[in-house]
Parts: structure tokens; sequence; C-alpha cells
């Protein structure tokens, strides 16, 4: 079984972001359930196929540094219908997009805060 989390070139953070996708077949609003400085995962059933060049415009960040980004991608992997996962958790129809350009230029910090936020989230809050 392959272990994705060892072989991704950038951490991810697993947060909701609301994402204008635009693609060769379809212009749509779906929601991000994952991103990195490489690319992020969209919950959709209209997916398109693998290699498929894709643009995507979302914010990052809380006021007032919010920013807005767009970014051109390639969907390198898709889901068609919704499954389970090998743990048997039950995940979301979607895509993988892998992005190529990122306007303005997103820095590397700007996805290290990012991460930073989203364990902070993430973190069980202690019992006193």
């Amino acid at each position: 079984m392959i272990n994705w989390d060892e072989k991704r070139k950038y951490k991810r953070a697993f947060i909701k972001l609301a994402v204008e996708y635009r693609g060769k077949n379809f212009w749509q609003m779906v929601e991000a359930n994952d991103i990195s400085a490489g690319g992020m995962f969209v919950a959709t059933d209209k997916v398109e196929p693998a290699q498929t060049k894709i643009e995507v415009i979302f914010e990052l960040g809380k006021e007032p540094y919010k920013k807005t980004i767009r970014a051109e991608g390639v969907v390198a992997w898709s889901r068609a219908q919704a499954a389970k996962d090998e743990k048997g958790e039950a995940v979301p129809a979607g895509m993988g997009i892998m992005f190529t350009k990122t306007f303005p230029f997103v820095s590397k910090e700007i996805f290290e805060n990012l991460l930073k936020e989203a364990e902070q989230q993430n973190k069980p809050k202690s019992q006193d």
C-alpha cells in the first residue's frame, strides 16, 4: 500500500475553502477539502479527466491580510463517485489538482502560515 504522506513534496492543510473552478468541460463553485503549496483536492461529482488543464480561484488568509489566489494547474487524478478509503471511511468524489502556476506568486510562507493555523484549529482543547 502506498503511503502518500511520505511521497508528498508539500505538507497538506485539511481545511475547507470555497473555490471557483474552470476546466475544459465545467465551470463551477466547489469546496476544497485540503490544500498545499503544490495543489488541492476539490470535492465535486463533475470531474475532469487526468491531465486536463484547469484554473482555480480562492482566498487564503484572514482579514485584513486575505489574498485572492488564482492558480493554473492540471487534474492529477479524479474519483467520479464517492468511495471508501483503506480505513473504511467515506471519501467524496472529486479531483486532485496539481498547481503549475499561482498568481500572485504564492510564497512558501503563505502556505506555511496556513498549515500552522490549520494545525492550531485541529488541536484538541485541553480539559482543565
